[in-house]
């Protein structure tokens, strides 16, 4: 194999390189919503309980346990589709690093049937990709909903 033959292949591999790059960075904001929502459900659980544990039975709480008990189904709905997201996006980047190595011995072996192979695992890899981020827009859209009933409810309330 020739220097310009290794040169070619390290450029066939960048692509993969790049949007394994990419699923990292799509990755990183998911994980960072996972989180914060995965401690807005410990932060409401906590308030249930305490509010349970206070004993008091009057208006404000009960309509804040009401709130709470209509929150948290949703709230771990969302949370259950980010884990996906960010299990898609792991997954893609898995495909990726297949396809480097498809990609790799498609070259060195000078077959091309490999080289088909390293072709499908890079759309099979963006299509996982593209599955990730609308299960991440469908939970931005859930967020914005529930963000604006909260609001509304919270209006709705009087002394």
């Amino acid at each position: 194999m020739s220097a310009a033959d290794i040169a070619q292949t390290i450029q066939l591999i960048i692509a993969p390189v790049v949007l394994i790059t990419a699923c990292m960075l799509f990755q990183n904001g998911v994980l960072a919503r996972y989180a914060s929502l995965g401690q807005r459900i410990r932060s409401l659980s906590h308030e249930r309980f305490e509010l349970l544990r206070s004993g008091k039975e009057d208006m404000f709480n009960l309509e804040r346990l009401q709130a709470i008990d209509r929150q948290l189904p949703l709230l771990t709905l969302r949370h259950r589709l980010i884990q996906r997201s960010a299990l898609l996006a792991m997954g893609a980047i898995a495909i990726f690093i297949f396809t480097m190595f498809a990609i790799a011995l498609s070259v060195a072996l000078s077959a091309g049937i490999i080289g088909s192979i390293a072709l499908l695992l890079f759309l099979i890899g963006t299509g996982v990709l593209l599955v990730g981020i609308f299960l991440i827009g469908l939970e931005i859209r859930m967020s914005h909903r529930a963000i604006c009933y909260e609001v509304h409810q919270v209006t709705l309330l009087r002394k």
